[in-house]
């Protein structure tokens, strides 16, 4: 059987996610975006299939899907105690936001969780709980408890949360933001730090992972592309002509800055003059953090450097993937 591999089915999650894919070489065709289903060219062990974000937790927690692409937010409200529900890769780079409680920036005398926590117990003396607005009814009720808010109540809201004080459904409000630009659009404030840092994470079912090694072997190619093209966004290989005596001569001097002189150290090849220069040119690539860059350019200048150029590693793959290694062990519990 196929592994069954679920994405977001639209908005901006989808664009990241099928944008994200594309860039690791696993790029989605989808021909009519009305269809829930579509497919990767290289990766043709797979069906994919389009869910919303929070369906697609609830079926590969429920081992109706493999593997899928959702939010970390969702995975935590959502996960519970159900142990084949496993987050292999948590952060994909996109998606980023933060789970936050908000109150009315009216509320001076409120800055801190302690501060919500002394007025929950002044509305209870008035016979009402602190009601707060969220979708996140488990997490905020775990953060309640954890930071001694005993006296609340969750008004379930799932969409137009930052409204709810201003309609007087909800003292307060527990909502995922990115930038915080709608709370204060809606004269609230956020209170003490996230509650939860989320982002687009790929999750999988162990159950059906344990039980089929085609469909592993297909998660694998997944992870070794994700990983490989994560880390090559960090790193950049930089290729310059330097003059030497000898291959052992360059490789020496670039290798006296370690920290520029490459992952193992240079890799040093004759250049063949047709000039007949007195003196031979050798060419030496490294690759180096993207931090760095203008370090190791500096570094071969000083070697005498010449015609170096720079390019963004598109992917760099290690001895092995951590990622599929993490995997395994997750499997073997």
């Amino acid at each position: 059987m196929k592994l069954r591999f679920a994405l977001p089915s639209k908005g901006m999650m989808y664009d990241s996610a099928a944008a994200f894919l594309e860039s690791c070489n696993l790029k989605v065709s989808r021909p009519n975006p009305r269809r829930y289903t579509a497919g990767i060219h290289t990766l043709p062990q797979a069906d994919v299939l389009l869910h919303r974000p929070a369906d697609i937790v609830e079926k590969v927690a429920d081992g109706e899907i493999d593997l899928g692409i959702t939010g970390l937010d969702l995975v935590e409200e959502q996960r519970g105690d159900r142990d084949d529900l496993l987050v292999i890769y948590d952060d994909l780079g996109f998606g980023r936001a933060e789970l936050v409680v908000a109150v009315p920036d009216t509320w001076i005398d409120v800055s801190s969780w302690r501060d919500l926590a002394d007025l929950s117990v002044e509305l209870q003396a008035q016979g009402r709980p602190l009601r707060i607005a969220t979708k996140y009814h488990e997490l905020i009720r775990r953060f309640c408890y954890a930071n001694g808010i005993n006296y609340f109540q969750l008004v379930d809201s799932q969409g137009a949360t930052e409204a709810a004080p201003g309609l007087s459904y909800a003292d307060i409000i527990a909502d995922i933001t990115e930038t915080g630009t709608t709370l204060r659009d809606n004269q609230l404030k956020i209170v003490g730090g996230p509650i939860l840092r989320s982002q687009a994470c790929v999750v999988a079912n162990r159950a059906n992972l344990r039980a089929d090694s085609e469909k592993r072997e297909a998660v694998k190619l997944v992870l070794e592309l994700v990983e490989a093209r994560q880390r090559g966004r960090q790193f950049v290989s930089v290729v310059a002509n330097v003059p030497g005596a000898s291959a052992e001569d360059v490789g020496r001097r670039v290798a006296a800055r370690r920290e520029l002189a490459g992952m193992q150290g240079p890799t040093v090849a004759p250049v063949w003059t047709p000039d007949g220069a007195s003196f031979e040119w050798h060419t030496v690539t490294v690759v180096v953090r993207q931090d760095r860059v203008m370090a190791a350019v500096d570094h071969l200048r000083t070697l005498g450097g010449d015609g170096i150029t720079v390019t963004t590693a598109q992917y760099v793959f290690t001895a092995h993937s951590e990622a599929y290694q993490r995997l395994l062990a997750a499997l073997e519990q």
